[in-house]
């Protein structure tokens, strides 16, 4: 998700004479910023490229690697029902319901499976808002996973509550405290003014009371800030609400977090959607062209 300006300033501060390997998909989501760097520098053919083309992530013959190469090549995924194979997709008439099985999911049928629900899950969603955005599940879910309790301390600020043993992720780079955006940990210690939250690596971090900005629930996250990690199951609903991010990338860039399962639930419609819609992948860039030199820098 390297843009072109972030790129211009790391290329600057990489000294004469060392060696740059760039390791990436071109097939995943976009940076948010302009350009499309990975892209074009391989379009330009200019600089040695390797295609990785063996799959560890998942087994041999698993549904979702040949899914994922369907969806990228604009074809639905063949998907199996609740319960059987590693692709699955549930039918659901709206919005509500599907929020509903996604609280189903986490709370009692995967882990009536053997899965816990927070270390082995992740649900993910293509937007914030509406009733299947992250604002959303990340209340339900917080309330079916991880209910109040007279044993349990929160905090509450004018966004989201946070309660003892919640999941949450740091949204904010801090060098200082050494984590980063996107890290994922889990709420081990409530006091007044306090609240210490415990990363991999047994990495525990202090966060006074107006340092919990830097915070946000992770039962749910967008699929753009999963961009990188992977799951053992990946549960992504998709309704026509979310039209306007509905996108082929998207979707490939979601079932390729999972190892072991995905499922779909929502609307056949905006899965359609979703596989059929590839207008981001046009970007007007002329990178590629300055790197071959077919026009001046």
């Amino acid at each position: 998700m390297m843009d072109i300006v972030l790129m211009a300033h790391f290329l600057e501060a990489v000294p004469d004479g060392c060696h740059l390997v760039l390791v990436g998909d071109e097939d995943q989501l976009p940076a948010v910023g302009p350009g499309s760097v990975l892209k074009d520098i391989l379009r330009s053919g200019v600089v040695p490229s390797v295609c990785l083309t063996e799959v560890f992530r998942q087994g041999e013959g698993s549904g979702i690697v040949m899914n994922a190469h369907a969806i990228n090549q604009g074809r639905l995924p063949k998907c199996d029902e609740l319960g059987q194979g590693d692709f699955q997709f549930i039918p659901l008439p709206d919005g509500e319901s599907t929020a509903a099985m996604v609280v189903r999911l986490c709370q009692e049928l995967l882990p009536q499976e053997g899965w816990s629900p927070l270390h082995d899950v992740q649900v993910l969603s293509p937007m914030h808002k509406q009733e299947c955005g992250t604002e959303s599940l990340n209340k339900l879910l917080q309330q079916a996973l991880n209910p109040p309790a007279p044993h349990k301390p929160e905090f509450k600020n004018s966004v989201q509550t946070f309660r003892l043993g919640d999941k949450v992720m740091q949204i904010k780079n801090n060098y200082q405290k050494r984590v980063f955006n996107g890290d994922i940990g889990y709420i081990v210690q409530m006091e007044p003014g306090k609240a210490s939250v415990k990363y991999a690596d047994d990495l525990i971090v202090d966060y006074e009371k107006n340092e919990l900005i830097e915070l946000q629930l992770a039962y749910a996250m967008s699929v753009h800030k999963s961009q990188g990690s992977e799951y053992p199951i990946i549960i992504l609903p998709l309704v026509p609400g979310h039209y306007v991010m509905l996108q082929r990338n998207l979707l490939y860039t979601a079932v390729t977090r999972a190892k072991q399962r995905v499922i779909l639930l929502g609307s056949q419609a905006a899965l359609n959607t979703a596989v059929e819609n590839d207008r981001t992948r046009r970007r007007y860039t002329l990178l590629a062209e300055r790197l071959a030199g077919e026009i001046d820098s």
